[in-house]
């Protein structure tokens, strides 16, 4: 019999393979889109009083996702700022619902109001607060959970705590990618392998996601109704775990993208200065004319990370840019690894040392080098 259902699954394995290079295969789901700088809350009505709270609210939720710190709306700028917040809004508009809110005591239909924040305002609001600045170049979290009950082992992709996880994640501006947790997926990880951390199969299950870090939760219910997890993190730069006890399933979920963004913003978040900026000399290869030229310019002046490119010379095939930058050198590389726009060159390999003498990375004597793409 074992030797059976051996068969039959080689069988089934090698069917959806067939599938998947025929073209009948689901596509992977997309992952949540970051938006940094929109925010939208409930109101009970169009007034000015009300907008001006909604406008509060939503620049409250912001901060706390543009920073990445959870506690950014305790320091006193903010406090302040929020009192204006209508002053950091370019575009709002109203959303009607079939959502309610209570009133002085009475439920009330609720709009939602919707709101666009101007970007330089907030980061200079960060800056005058000496808060963090987490860009929006974030890490795609895949996210895999399992939990334990009287059943036994079961794989969770009930939509209600999928939805909990995706609005906590949209709060903290944690792009998301929920499994299909179609055939492919059952036959490729079991609920016993999620359970035991089976680490290679967990990764292999995981590739047709293609996302950048992966998050499997393990959650079980106590005697005393409390529900206790663990939740292990893969990615290139550590594999943290993260055990949470809560009352409720949701609670869990909610602390657990809570600590998965902090871990993140902990890594990639910068602190942008008034003062005294970095600066890195980079060369750029593969340069094919002007267009080639302002390609490279925008998209090294949009890195958050990068207050200005100034163009310091211009050979045939090759520029070289000095870069007025914020936090460390080592999160611009980083960056630029993950966007894969520009790739490091050969020459870049070479080693930094004059003489007896340390050549430091960035500067004029040892030049970053790249090629663009």
């Amino acid at each position: 019999m074992r030797r059976l259902l051996a068969v039959w699954q080689t069988g089934l394995r090698a069917l959806v393979i067939g599938l998947t290079l025929g073209g009948f295969a689901v596509p992977a789901q997309a992952e949540q889109v970051v938006d940094l700088y929109s925010a939208n809350v409930l109101v009970a009505s169009q007034s000015a009083a009300e907008r001006r709270r909604g406008a509060s609210e939503g620049l409250e939720q912001l901060m706390v996702r543009v920073s990445g710190d959870p506690e950014a709306s305790d320091h006193p700028a903010v406090r302040e700022a929020l009192s204006r917040a209508e002053d950091f809004i370019y575009e709002f508009n109203y959303v009607s619902t079939d959502e309610t809110l209570e009133v002085d005591g009475e439920e009330r239909p609720a709009s939602r109001l919707m709101m666009k924040f101007s970007a330089p305002e907030v980061e200079r609001l960060l800056r005058s607060a000496s808060l963090s600045l987490w860009p929006a170049n974030r890490p795609a979290v895949l996210v895999w959970m399992v939990r334990r009950d009287s059943d036994g082992l079961q794989r969770v992709s009930d939509s209600e705590e999928r939805d909990w996880l995706r609005a906590r994640a949209e709060a903290r501006g944690l792009p998301l990618v929920m499994p299909l947790d179609d055939l492919e997926d059952r036959l490729a990880l079991s609920a016993r392998e999620l359970w035991s951390l089976d680490e290679e199969t967990i990764r292999k299950a995981s590739q047709r996601y293609d996302a950048e870090a992966i998050l499997v939760g393990r959650y079980s219910e106590t005697s005393a109704g409390q529900w206790r997890s663990d939740w292990q993190l893969y990615h290139d730069l550590g594999n943290p775990t993260f055990y949470l006890r809560n009352d409720s399933v949701n609670g869990l979920l909610v602390e657990a993208i809570d600590e998965t963004a902090n871990h993140f913003a902990g890594l990639y978040a910068i602190v942008p200065r008034e003062e005294g900026p970095d600066a890195v000399l980079m060369e750029v290869g593969g340069i094919d004319g002007f267009g080639d030229y302002k390609a490279v310019e925008r998209y090294l002046e949009d890195l958050a990370l990068v207050r200005r490119a100034e163009l310091v010379s211009l050979r045939p095939g090759v520029l070289t840019l000095r870069l007025v930058t914020e936090g460390e050198q080592a999160r611009l590389l980083g960056t630029l690894e993950r966007d894969g726009r520009l790739v490091p060159s050969a020459d870049s390999n070479r080693v930094n040392l004059t003489g007896s003498r340390f050549m430091p990375e960035g500067t004029q004597a040892n030049p970053l080098v790249y090629t663009w793409q």
